[in-house]
């Protein structure tokens, strides 16, 4: 059982406001106007046999079937096979084949239960608020790398709104030291010519013509090796990836070289999950006084003083930074979605991954199950948006059975999902 990222759930307005003011969320920008009435008009069941480990199958709601290959934007739901297991991803964002899927998800199957979706009228309209849900708020899948974070925007290396002003919806770099390495499996931290390591810190979000326009990310770096000498650079990432290599100082392509690529706020290397070289990071030193002692709550003095660039360029080349004790520290790129949230529990005591329940051993395991199986959890949902981005679906995993084997745990598991649908326009 391999547990993935979720992202913590935020409310209706205060998401709403930071992603507005960040450029953040995926998919559509347009939001159809609030009915009056149901517009989830139509329910369906999806069951389907748990697919080999490693195998994709997906499904359109609006169809009432699977998509073979998961091509195109109109299939919604994907359910990755872990061959005993299985996560749920949305049509967008990473999960989209060739960016064309405007699906998301508001949350996950750990924020909502299926009676309080149930309330549910019309999937842009809060039912409890009145508010009309605007479409950044449901999230697209998306890069984790070592610059995710656990804060609200889920980034390791700004902070949003840090003076707790009801007008401050900025982004704040906190300077962190990253260290990326171009041969995550090699097993000097501080690397050789022929696999450098770079110290680099992001140090702004804000520019272009007037220098106050979002989504322009500034950073800067050293080769370890060669570290009297610190570059730095500006990128316009407004409008989607941009990709740099950190070893000529450029820009380049997808598919040409490169270490590390921006878009917006989120930033992505070129290893693991996100790319085909070997590029990942490691975080080596967070500068003193950005943090309370928690080492979560930021301190807004440190992070609006207006000399923090110059005050933190020795950061960069400091005898204290961190670095991996082997090369399997190294952290590589793998890919998030609000549907496939981190497990709650502490093991060997069962292990909740939203849709269903993990039992470790036949000591936890309830009647009828044994070590290693996994039951569905009924009361828990989701709301997603369809692929096209114009349809919205609450779901729910209803039952999980299994063949008879022997062991048990490794008979034929079918699934089964509930929904309903407004359908898409």
């Amino acid at each position: 059982m391999t547990p993935t990222r979720s992202i913590p759930a935020l409310g209706v307005a205060a998401l709403t406001l930071l992603l507005a003011a960040c450029g953040g969320g995926g998919g559509d920008d347009t939001t159809p106007p609030p009915g009056d009435d149901n517009q989830f008009t139509q329910s369906g069941e999806w069951q389907f046999a748990l697919p080999a480990a490693g195998s994709d199958i997906c499904y359109d709601f609006d169809a009432q079937a699977a998509v073979a290959g998961c091509t195109g934007n109109t299939w919604d739901i994907k359910v990755k096979s872990g061959g005993r297991d299985a996560s749920l991803w949305s049509n967008s964002g990473t999960s989209s084949p060739d960016d064309t899927g405007k699906g998301g998800a508001f949350g996950g199957p750990l924020d909502h239960t299926w009676d309080e979706l149930l309330a549910w009228q019309n999937g842009t309209t809060d039912p409890a608020s009145g508010e009309t849900i605007p479409a950044n708020v449901f999230l697209a899948d998306s890069v984790a790398s070592v610059f995710t974070g656990s804060n609200g925007i889920q980034s390791s290396a700004f902070e949003y709104g840090v003076t707790g002003t009801a007008g401050d919806h900025s982004l704040y770099p906190n300077f962190r030291v990253f260290l990326v390495t171009t041969d995550s499996a090699a097993a000097d931290p501080v690397g050789t010519p022929a696999s450098p390591v770079y110290a680099l810190q992001v140090t702004g979000y804000y520019g272009g013509a007037g220098g106050t326009a979002s989504g322009h990310p500034s950073f800067r770096w050293i080769d370890r090796a060669a570290p009297g000498t610190v570059r730095d650079a500006t990128v316009d990432a407004s409008a989607g990836w941009v990709y740099y290599d950190l070893a000529t100082g450029a820009v380049s392509t997808e598919a040409g070289t490169w270490h590390i690529a921006f878009n917006r706020y989120n930033i992505k290397l070129n290893g693991g999950e996100s790319g085909g070289a070997k590029v990942a990071g490691f975080v080596g030193k967070t500068p003193a006084g950005f943090y309370a002692a928690d080492g979560s709550t930021p301190v807004a003095a440190r992070f609006t003083t207006t000399t923090n660039a110059a005050d933190t360029l020795a950061e960069l080349s400091a005898a204290d930074i961190a670095v991996p004790a082997n090369a399997n520290a190294w952290k590589k790129d793998t890919t998030s979605s609000p549907l496939s949230p981190t497990y709650m529990g502490t093991y060997p005591q069962p292990l909740n991954y939203g849709w269903y329940t993990y039992y470790p051993t036949n000591a936890v395991a309830p009647a009828g199950l044994s070590q290693h199986m996994l039951s569905a959890n009924a009361e828990r949902a989701a709301l997603v948006r369809t692929g096209e981005g114009t349809g919205y679906a609450r779901l729910r995993l209803t039952k999980i059975e299994y063949a008879p084997a022997t062991p048990a745990f490794n008979g034929q598991q079918t699934w089964t999902l509930q929904y309903d649908l407004q359908p898409s326009n």
